[in-house]
């Protein structure tokens, strides 16, 4: 506080004070579809490409998951057999657009009769999933019955928290008009945080460990951070960015579709049927056939 109790304001800052509506103090608040690799969440995206492998969904992860299921052998209700589970070395892509994100390109929403725009964490973005698995994709499938030329704009981010949708969202808006948004929110102990060196990280729901591009200082700085994490505090920042995205979105005139990951968890449970858990190539993430389901609840809430 004596920084700024005694100090001369900087120029930037008396910029804002005069005019916030358009001046950027921070360049995590510009306008536009968020750069997706200024986020430290544990992995680049790559740009224009596909590829077999992303993130935690590994080759040497494929080969420990593999073990598991025929470790497993389908002795709990969790692991599926190896018929069950149908992934191979093979059979997911994951291709990226000039932005880095999974999903059509931003600017396709030009020449579309309809435009979803949709972001989650990666959950939505869909690690450990094919391209065409991944419930946005699907909600692309089930758009078409109606549309000729829908379009679905996915900024979900790997690791994303409910700052990170609320952010994405609203800034996404002041470039894209959508016909519809839709918010699925993460889990509520997520956050962003920025350390004193500037870095954004996408903070999940346990503490980094040091050494894996995580400094000293920004392991310091996070780990204050968490002791701030309560629940009064997660319900506090998921109303204020559930907020944040509603005044945006009516600002627009653009309407609002919401969900949460944890409505997929519910999906999963219900379709059990005491036989295994759908999960994806990870073991960890969801299956496909939970995607195609939530994507079936996000397009009935869409035609209400």
């Amino acid at each position: 506080m004596h920084h700024y109790f005694n100090g001369v304001p900087s120029k930037d800052l008396m910029d804002w004070f005069d005019n916030p509506n358009d001046t950027v103090i921070s360049k995590w608040w510009t306008p536009g579809i968020p750069n997706i690799d200024d986020v430290l969440h544990g992995a680049t995206c790559p740009k224009n490409k596909t590829v077999k492998w992303f993130g935690m969904d590994s080759l040497d992860e494929y080969a420990k998951s593999k073990q598991t299921v025929i470790n497993k052998n389908g002795e709990d209700k969790v692991t599926p057999t190896i018929d069950q589970w149908l992934f191979t070395e093979d059979n997911v892509n994951y291709t990226f657009n000039s932005l880095g994100y999974r999903g059509d390109e931003p600017a396709m929403h030009i020449d579309a009769d309809f435009t979803a725009l949709v972001c989650s964490d990666s959950h939505g973005f869909g690690i450990g999933l094919d391209d065409a698995q991944v419930w946005p994709a699907v909600l692309k499938q089930q758009l078409a019955q109606r549309y000729k030329n829908p379009v679905v704009i996915n900024i979900s981010c790997p690791g994303a928290s409910n700052d990170w949708i609320a952010r994405a969202i609203t800034c996404t808006l002041e470039k894209i008009r959508p016909n519809v948004v839709v918010a699925v929110y993460s889990y509520p102990n997520r956050r962003e945080a920025i350390s004193s060196r500037g870095s954004l990280w996408e903070l999940g729901t346990s503490l980094p460990t040091p050494g894996f591009g995580i400094s000293p200082q920004d392991h310091a700085d996070i780990q204050m951070h968490f002791t701030t994490i309560n629940d009064y505090e997660d319900y506090y920042n998921m109303s204020k960015n559930h907020w944040m995205i509603k005044t945006a979105c009516e600002n627009k005139h653009v309407p609002l579709v919401t969900s949460h990951v944890q409505q997929m968890q519910v999906i999963q449970r219900e379709q059990t049927h005491h036989t295994f858990f759908d999960v994806a190539r990870d073991l960890k993430h969801f299956g496909p056939t939970v995607h195609k389901t939530f994507a079936q609840d996000i397009y009935a809430k869409i035609q209400q």
